[in-house]
């Protein structure tokens, strides 16, 4: 005779069921949980670390009216950053810094100067922010990345610097 409980098509399964159903299929959740460990520890401790240091520089306009004092540069500030911005990504300023904190040690023995300025300038985001949010007008951001910390914050700090020099 047939059981009518077992060709009912849709069978209610209740906690036990499942419990049994996952003790069958053990080595399918044990095998894919110990990979992904093992995996993740290997990439977290064979894989260089990479550190990035940003400063948010905000450019105010004038606060003296300009019919008391005649601004002598009449090209937008948006323009003036880019400049900026351009001067502090040349070689001497570049290779200056790059001395100053010994950077690309191992680079600068094996090849020219023009090298290691070529890496720093890839490692550097310059990033100007257009009149997007009252809070972000008329400023940019520095970037700069490298694999010891302190450095990277010391090398973002000088960048700012030499653009507030400017």
């Amino acid at each position: 005779m047939d059981n009518p409980e077992t060709n009912n098509p849709e069978e209610v399964f209740n906690l036990h069921d499942y419990l049994e159903i996952g003790l069958r299929r053990k080595w399918y959740i044990i095998v894919p949980l110990v990979a992904s460990i093992l995996i993740s520890f290997g990439v977290c401790k064979y894989l260089p670390k990479v550190y990035r240091a940003t400063t948010l520089i905000l450019v105010q306009p004038q606060s003296v009216p300009e019919s008391y004092v005649r601004p002598t540069i009449t090209d937008t500030v948006i323009n003036r950053l880019n400049t900026i911005g351009q001067e502090i990504m040349s070689r001497t300023r570049l290779e200056k810094v790059i001395e100053e904190f010994d950077l690309y040690e191992d680079l600068r023995k094996k090849a020219t100067m023009e090298e290691a300025v070529e890496t720093m300038r890839k490692a550097i985001v310059v990033k100007v922010e257009e009149e997007k949010k009252e809070r972000t007008r008329n400023s940019f951001t520095i970037s700069f990345e490298g694999e010891d910390p302190k450095t990277v914050m010391m090398v973002t700090n000088k960048l700012a610097s030499l653009v507030i020099e400017e």
